[in-house]
């Protein structure tokens, strides 16, 4: 069965694994992984193997089967500006709700306090 071995050869980079680490979580030998990835052929066993262990459908591995989009963007690398932008905007956006969250404490507790000095506006100390 002729399966697309740069899919494979990508899955299994994405997660930083090596051939010999993925030939032993499916049960195959570092040979077969090898095979699979440079010739593209595999026993439907095999197959079944490889799509379980990079937890992917077996069509997936398929050598016509187009990519889909989320298999796609586990496969492809993350450039490094383009996490440092995202690490930025991440950080702006926590920044943004601690301080949502403060002034709105804040402001509860401005309102609670003011009730209080129209309640007995002598008590006040302002």
């Amino acid at each position: 069965m002729k399966i697309d071995g740069k899919r494979i050869r990508q899955l299994r980079e994405a997660r930083g694994w090596s051939q010999e680490h993925l030939a032993s979580i499916c049960g195959l030998s570092p040979r077969t992984v090898q095979r699979l990835e440079t010739e593209g052929n595999a026993s439907h066993e095999s197959r079944m193997a490889v799509a379980a262990a990079l937890e992917v459908t077996a069509e997936d591995l398929l050598a016509h089967a187009p990519a889909n989009n989320a298999l796609a963007a586990i496969a492809s690398p993350i450039a490094p500006g383009v996490r440092m932008e995202n690490l930025a905007l991440g950080l702006a956006l926590l920044v943004m709700a601690v301080l949502y969250g403060a002034y709105n404490v804040g402001k509860d507790m401005a309102l609670r306090d003011n009730a209080g000095c129209s309640a007995t506006p002598a008590q006040c100390q302002r």
